[in-house]
């Protein structure tokens, strides 16, 4: 990045970098720079999936160019903060019209996985009146504080701490799609509000 694009994306380039693309190679070399200089790599470099029965994705009639689309999809994706997801919202407004619903879940749902990433958890699973937030072995989370985020939700909410440790909420659908996909996802940005605040440091 010091010495700009030259031959690293030039004409000449082959090889690695040609073949994991430029953000990855970016990445990849400053974590061998890192390992060099023995700087432990941070141990939250994992991924974090989140599988919500809700409808989360962008109409083929809303964006018709498939370059657009998946430039959009890619974009979102990377979306970290509140202020991104507002200023891609406003953009969308901007070239495509009104955001669907469908966008709107998506892009709240990038989010999620965000504040679930924080949380050291690989996986949210939201389906049959169930939410499972499933956490890295490893996860640097206050244990000592679970009873307490427990204890808020009552009955509603169990701790497995075996393998994988993982949170189980229940919750219950009213049978209207358009409320239950709604509940489905506060639900979860407030378990994980509330989560954030009482087991991360």
């Amino acid at each position: 990045e010091i010495r700009g694009a030259g031959n690293l994306l030039g004409a000449q380039q082959h090889g690695h970098m040609e073949a994991v693309g430029y953000d990855l190679y970016c990445k990849m070399l400053n974590e061998a720079v890192k390992n060099l200089k023995g700087i432990p790599v941070e141990a939250a470099d994992f991924n974090t999936s989140v599988d919500l029965d809700v409808d989360a994705y962008i109409p083929s009639g809303y964006i018709v160019n498939e370059t657009q689309k998946l430039d959009i999809y890619k974009r979102i994706a990377g979306i970290e903060t509140l202020k991104e997801r507002d200023d891609m919202l406003d953009e969308l407004l901007d070239r495509f019209g009104a955001v669907p619903k469908s966008v709107e879940n998506l892009l709240r749902i990038a989010l999620i996985r965000v504040a679930a990433h924080a949380l050291f958890m690989t996986e949210i699973k939201g389906k049959n009146e169930r939410i499972q937030f499933i956490f890295r072995p490893d996860a640097r989370i206050k244990v000592e504080r679970i009873p307490e985020l427990i204890k808020k939700y009552k009955d509603s909410l169990n701790f497995t701490a075996y393998g994988n440790p993982f949170f189980t909420y229940r919750y219950y659908k009213c049978g209207v799609v358009e409320k239950d996909a709604e509940t489905l996802l506060s639900t979860t940005e407030t378990l994980l509000q509330d989560m954030q605040e009482l087991l991360l440091d």
